[in-house]
């Protein structure tokens, strides 16, 4: 695996060229060595004796060693290592992908675009004043007779990946540039010409992007792209330079416009930054990172732009996944800070409170005492008059105020004692079975005469045999109880009032989920962001103290469940309530959207812009009974996408059967034929939003953001 050492590099030693080097560059050798050595990537080729063959200027610039140092030695490792190693090159030249994990463990991955290629990422802090960052690709090189003759491995300064960028775009226009000024030069040379066009192909096979170049004119004409645009999008090569405006059109036509605007004005700037989906030969749409740069030549006609293509669609769903778990950090830790805040505000309003209570009965009863005394000997006292004031206004004031300290003292307990609840830890009290249907007609007991008053309906549908939670039967009746009179305080007066308390198991979260619905005037966004927070209210006017949702979210928090609130504005709301049936802390529930169309393809497009997204690809056999089946075992899911013209059923019908059961339910209809989106005349519900297939996802998702979605 290791080539012999050659002795101290650069003086007194005679270097010699590999058998390849021999072989391959006998013929217009420096023409390769030219396009290769201003490469702006740093690279270096090994034959199959581990001597290197080429060193370029990139590599001699970023490793500080110039190439006459090594070339025609093994010694190559100098350039990133303090002792004698193999660099993945050597591994992969040699036929041994089984040592690269010893030598690149963690840092390692098989290329998805290369085969016999790996690709690494690693720090090196010899390189540079304080290190540098390097992400580097090694491939074998065939020849002819698909034997293994070499290998080439490149690197990328990622630690400046802009200048890298550029760098690239820089080699683009030396090679095209130096392509045409040599191809006249060596036209009784084919046959090497040929073998060097040959090499440098597998060289940029290498790397794992896409290059190309286009026209400067306003049109942007592909006119050439490197054959891993395969690989990525399933399309030939030719097929981007045959055809004008292929990449136009392939481009997402909600994309379309502001790439080809940034392009037009990076005519004047010099170079474009752009990011797009392109629609691959499966109908599906890619996410790509797209750099060009305008290159000038002695004609502005003859002026092009060169760039490199790099697929970003599994980094945009990283992106996303990451701003759905960061939102909900926030929250949690919000809902933390909270807890620690309000037990400190606990304990020292607790302190002067309670010598405030205790004094209020000695206060009583020296008045108690003092009272009969001023009736019998100062009454009638002078002074009364003088001072303004009579003995029996006296008397009745003390009196109100006495009882105004007790009335103002226990409201303040009360509150100490709600943010106690809010904030406390888990207490020592072990936990018990619980059943939930005991549990829901205990509340109904104690709080049914309260709500009814201004609820004319309850509805109740509580599954038999629901399996026990463990947990605190009282504390589980004090949530229920909270979110019922909750429910029935947001009904106004004027409107027949409804409830729906649903109790079910969910065998896919191993928890039972107790709904609380009502037909109140539901909740505006910016105040379901906030219902959990201590003190925060809507009924200040009517004495609330804001502790409610937050005492029943620290109670539903000690079971280890969770807590959901919906609410449209206008329709009413409702209250989930998850908890694992073994006391056990649940996975994460997130809300989630359905999406329902016959076509694989749109649905694939969807759910890459919507990382919440579950896709259902509508068959035959399919109908509205297996769709609400569906949202009964998924009640994370807030929001319906559905095509209307479905193999087996239609949209509109769906519509109604999901608004009877779901009124809070958001459904988007859409279809591409302008006639179906028009109602049915026994339709009588209309879907929250919709829109004509193929719609803009930008539009669709700014919609949703203002409806609000289910908070978990």
């Amino acid at each position: 695996m290791k080539p012999k050492k050659s002795g101290k590099a650069g003086k007194a030693e005679t270097k010699t060229e590999s058998i390849w080097a021999k072989e391959v560059f006998g013929n217009g050798g420096q023409f390769v060595n030219s396009i290769i050595g201003s490469s702006p990537i740093p690279a270096f080729i090994i034959g199959k004796d581990h001597l290197v063959i080429y060193w370029n200027k990139a590599l001699e610039e970023l490793s500080g060693i110039k190439a006459e140092e090594v070339v025609g030695t093994g010694q190559h490792w100098r350039a990133f290592y303090k002792s004698e190693r193999p660099c993945m090159a050597d591994l992969i030249v040699d036929e041994l992908p089984d040592k690269v994990p010893h030598w690149y463990e963690g840092k390692y991955l098989k290329s998805k675009l290369i085969d016999e290629a790996y690709e690494a990422t690693d720090f090196f802090p010899e390189l540079g004043e304080k290190g540098r960052w390097l992400r580097f690709t090694a491939a074998v090189i065939r020849n002819a007779e698909n034997a293994i003759i070499g290998a080439v491995e490149t690197l990328e300064n990622i630690t400046e990946e802009k200048k890298a960028e550029e760098a690239l775009l820089k080699a683009h226009e030396n090679l095209e540039s130096k392509v045409k000024d040599r191809t006249k030069e060596l036209a009784n040379a084919n046959k090497a010409l040929k073998e060097t066009t040959d090499q440098l192909s597998l060289i940029l096979e290498s790397l794992p992007i896409v290059s190309c170049t286009c026209t400067a004119d306003g049109n942007f004409r592909t006119t050439f792209i490197s054959s891993s645009v395969k690989e990525i999008t399933g399309y030939e090569p030719r097929q981007f330079t045959e055809h004008a405006t292929f990449w136009q059109e392939h481009i997402h036509p909600d994309d379309q416009h502001d790439v080809l605007t940034k392009l037009q004005k990076s005519i004047s700037k010099g170079k474009a930054q752009l990011e797009y989906r392109l629609r691959a030969s499966d109908g599906s749409y890619r996410w790509f990172s797209d750099h060009r740069r305008l290159i000038k030549t002695s004609s502005p006609r003859r002026n092009y732009m060169v760039g490199a293509w790099r697929d970003i669609t599994e980094e945009k769903r990283i992106r996303q996944e990451i701003e759905l778990r960061l939102q909900q950090m926030i929250q949690s830790h919000k809902l933390t800070a909270l807890g620690e805040v309000v037990t400190g505000v606990a304990h020292e309003i607790n302190n002067p409170v309670s010598f405030i209570a205790n004094n209020i009965p000695l206060l009583e009863e020296m008045w108690s005492t003092v009272e009969p005394i001023l009736a019998s000997n100062g009454a009638s006292h002078p002074d009364w008059g003088d001072r303004g004031v009579s003995y029996v206004e006296v008397c009745m004031n003390m009196k109100e105020i006495i009882e105004e300290f007790k009335i103002g003292s226990n409201r303040i307990k009360r509150v100490v004692a709600g943010l106690k609840e809010f904030a406390r830890a888990d207490e020592a009290a072990p936990m018990k079975p619980v059943q939930i249907g005991e549990v829901i007609q205990g509340v109904l007991i104690i709080v049914g005469a309260q709500v009814r008053k201004t609820v004319s309906r309850i509805d109740l549908y509580v599954d038999q045999n629901l399996p026990p939670v463990q947990g605190h039967f009282q504390k589980i009746e004090q949530v229920l109880a909270n979110l019922l009179i909750n429910a029935h305080q947001s009904i106004p007066s004027d409107r027949k009032g409804r409830i729906i308390i649903t109790a079910r198991y969910l065998s896919a979260h191993h928890a039972v989920l107790i709904e609380i619905e009502d037909n109140g005037i539901g909740m505006a966004k910016e105040v379901q962001d906030r219902i959990l927070e201590p003190f925060f209210t809507t009924r200040r006017d009517k004495e609330g103290t804001g502790l409610g949702l937050s005492i029943s979210y620290g109670l539903v928090k000690e079971h280890h469940g969770i807590i959901g609130v919906l609410s449209r504005p206008g329709i009413g709301s409702r209250f989930s309530i998850y908890l694992p049936v073994k006391g056990q802390k649940m996975a994460d529930i997130r809300p989630a959207i359905l999406c329902i169309d016959s076509d694989a393809a749109y649905l694939d497009e969807i759910k890459m812009n919507f990382i919440d997204a579950t896709k259902w690809i509508c068959k035959k056999k399919d109908s509205p009974d297996h769709v609400m089946a569906y949202l009964e075992d998924h009640p994370e899911v807030d929001v319906v996408l559905s095509e209307i013209n479905l193999p087996a059923m239609n949209g509109w019908e769906l519509l109604k059967r999901i608004k009877e059961r779901f009124p809070l339910m958001l459904v988007v209809l859409y279809d591409r034929a302008a006639s179906a989106l028009k109602r049915k005349e026994n339709i009588t519900v209309a879907p929250d939003y919709i829109i004509q297939k193929p719609f803009n996802i930008t539009n669709l998702r700014q919609f949703i953001r203002r409806a609000g979605r289910q908070r978990l």
